[in-house]
């Protein structure tokens, strides 16, 4: 029977008692909820794989609980957990036929021959792969996907509680990438399984994830949607980790009922921030803030405008659907390229071509300037 699992006030602590202990995981707490395709997203060192791993058992916490249900899984033995995990390097058995690598989660449980042979074909009919289950070669003779899909049968066979995927597509090539993260979503949809995806790469998360979590130095920043964290995140550092964001530095000028007015620094350029995008604690009492643009948020024009700053083009890429402008601006405004899609490509301008920034109106966020947004 399927449970939510939660997490209350879970820590891990590397070499706690020794000279140099790295507090991985800081007082993590949250619930996901049964049957939901739950992403663990940040970049590396985070702490998205020890949560993972202490999840199934492979690592021990050090202070909180992980709740299944009402029982605290993390005092119970990782081979009495039930849980599935699939690795990043799929860790099949060369010397086995892909029957065989299936089938050996049922036969260490010593399940009957006649359920072995129902229960790999039913799984392997789920992943597609029930063609070469009637050559069944060894894994080895099969494609990078052919075999992660194997990996997820494998994992999927004995009917696991939750379901561990720990980068499952990291090497895989960027087409095949994209295929089989919807073959993951799939997947999980048709079984029902509550799965725990872990990705540094955030398009891969907000395509797969029903809710993501970022997390950054073992704290978790921000769970929400895909849509939620992109359209409302909480900090500079998840704007920036959920798609690309664009910052100014900027001050405060004034500070009205429906939006804060920002003086973008070193410039006259003032850009208004409606108060629904204002994402600073209430209290604070910091000038020194962030205005952030999206990519889309932006323009670029040769003509100088209302309220915009110089740069220069450093960079044009044709990415299809758009037109993006890398675009470099005085540093006293951003310490960072600016990103500028544009729906069509600009004949008048090219690289290296100075050209005018400016913020589409009402589009732009506002962030603490000590938040950072830093992509680490």
């Amino acid at each position: 029977m399927s449970h939510d699992l939660t997490y209350e006030s879970v820590n891990k602590i590397y070499d706690e008692k020794g000279k140099n202990p790295v507090h991985a995981l800081k007082d993590v707490s949250f619930t996901i909820k049964e049957g939901e395709l739950f992403c663990l997203l940040g970049p590396s060192g985070c702490g998205k794989t020890t949560l993972l791993r202490s999840t199934a058992g492979l690592e021990s916490i050090s202070s909180g609980k992980m709740l299944y249900g009402d029982v605290d899984i993390s005092t119970i033995p990782p081979y009495k957990r039930n849980i599935g995990m699939v690795f990043q390097s799929f860790a099949l058995y060369p010397h086995m036929s892909i029957f065989e690598n299936v089938a050996y989660g049922l036969r260490v449980r010593k399940a009957p021959e006649e359920e072995i042979k129902k229960k790999v074909t039913e799984v392997m009919e789920l992943v597609g792969l029930q063609e070469e289950l009637k050559r069944n070669p060894s894994p080895t003779g099969l494609s990078g996907g052919q075999q992660q899909r194997v990996a997820i049968a494998r994992a999927l066979v004995y009917d696991p509680d939750i379901l561990l995927l720990d980068e499952p597509l990291a090497n895989l090539d960027a087409k095949l990438r994209r295929y089989m993260r919807a073959e993951i979503r799939r997947i999980q949809k048709a079984t029902n399984i509550t799965t725990i995806f872990v990705t540094h790469d955030q398009e891969e998360a907000m395509a797969v994830g029903d809710r993501l979590a970022v997390l950054r130095k073992g704290v978790v920043e921000q769970i929400g949607t895909s849509d939620e964290l992109y359209t409302r995140p909480r900090n500079a550092f998840v704007s920036n980790f959920i798609g690309k964001m664009n910052f100014f530095h900027a001050s405060v000028c004034s500070d009205n009922a429906g939006s804060v007015a920002c003086r973008i620094a070193g410039t006259d350029m003032v850009v208004e921030v409606d108060k629904a995008r204002c994402h600073i604690p209430e209290g604070s009492s910091s000038r020194d803030v962030l205005v952030g643009a999206r990519p889309e948020m932006l323009e670029i024009s040769r003509n100088a405008g209302a309220d915009c700053v110089k740069g220069k083009v450093r960079i044009i890429q044709h990415l299809g659907q758009f037109v993006r402008y890398e675009v470099e601006l005085p540093s006293s405004i951003s310490d960072t390229i600016f990103e500028v899609d544009m729906p069509f490509y600009l004949s008048d301008i090219h690289e290296h071509d100075d050209v005018y920034v400016t913020v589409k109106k009402g589009l732009a966020h506002l962030f603490l300037a000590e938040d950072g947004h830093e992509k680490e």
